[in-house]
């Protein structure tokens, strides 16, 4: 394999850091990384670093193509939910202006699913699981308050009387109520090709959580969720990582949230248990044709625990 170039987008995140550390086992790669911050974390496991404005910025497609453009970056891995859905409105602009490869999910199927209470209706009517959603006050507490376009759990509160609820709904807030589902949590990291076919998935337990990043997680493949993602991929055009966050009770999968990026805390399972997703995706951006991938056994019920380290600076 020739050697490419890549970049890293928003590598002061748990992701971008993770992906710099698993990609280094690439020799053909050559990685550098992007953040809006001088103090990103991820500048201690690149090559070389630089500053991009923040995704919400007008300027920030600019900068990126220019970017892309002067250090000859031959594949791009944007990971932050809004740099990803910055990437998906102006697609059209960086593949005129770079010749970087990249993949992310149409803007189309953002503007379906990133909103929790739009992609709530819209899943309703697609005849997908959903928890019930609350649209003025109930009679029937505690319930669950999440921010409508938002995630790792930002803004995900229990409210567990009338008063609270009352006081949220006349903040006028953008946030969206649902009731509550009770049963065990999992996440379904998956891979999709440019054409939307599922690559593959790995299903795994949410066991803990740290500001909405899971730190404990655990593979657990009883729950069949494959028919569910191929209705999903009726539906909506994927492409890349996505993964499904979604509650099984009594066999149903109650779908809470659809990300379209790599998943915040649980991906390095689901590469230890053999779906290594970034490096297919490299493979899949350096023109290489991948296969579906096919799970290993032994790897049923391994468990990954996350936990912080520190890195000092002079």
């Amino acid at each position: 394999m020739k050697r490419f170039i890549m970049l890293i987008g928003s590598n002061g995140g748990l992701t971008g850091v993770y992906l710099a550390k698993n990609l280094r086992e690439m020799e053909c790669l050559t990685i550098y990384g992007a953040d809006c911050s001088e103090v990103a974390v991820g500048k201690f496991f690149v090559d070389k670093q630089f500053i991009l404005p923040n995704a919400d910025c007008p300027e920030f497609i600019e900068s990126l193509a220019d970017l892309l453009q002067k250090e000859r970056i031959d594949i791009y891995l944007p990971t932050n939910s809004k740099e990803i859905k910055a990437i998906a409105r102006n697609e059209h602009i960086l593949r005129q202006k770079t010749v970087s490869r990249f993949i992310v999910s149409p803007i189309e199927t953002f503007e379906a699913l990133d909103d929790k209470e739009k992609a709530n209706r819209i899943m309703r009517q697609n005849g997908l699981p959903v928890p019930e959603m609350i649209d003025g006050l109930t009679d029937a507490y505690p319930i669950i308050m999440k921010r409508k376009i938002g995630s790792g759990g930002n803004g995900t509160i229990l409210i567990e009387n009338e008063k609270i609820h009352r006081a949220y709904l006349e903040s006028k807030e953008n946030v969206a109520f649902f009731r509550i589902v009770k049963g065990i949590e999992y996440t379904a990291d998956c891979l999709f090709d440019e054409e939307g076919n599922l690559i593959g998935y790995n299903q795994r337990q949410r066991l803990k959580m740290i500001g909405g990043a899971v730190s404990v997680t655990r593979n657990d493949s009883e729950f069949q969720i494959e028919p569910w993602l191929k209705i999903m991929a009726d539906n909506w055009l994927f492409r890349g990582c996505v993964n499904f966050q979604y509650i099984v009770d009594q066999g149903i999968p109650y779908f809470i949230d659809i990300n379209l990026r790599y998943p915040s805390g649980g991906l390095p399972l689901t590469v230890k248990s053999g779906f290594d997703i970034p490096k297919y995706v490299v493979k899949m951006l350096s023109g290489e044709k991948v296969s579906p991938y096919v799970k290993r056994s032994g790897k049923e019920r391994l468990t990954m625990y996350r936990y912080f380290e520190e890195i000092f600076e002079e």
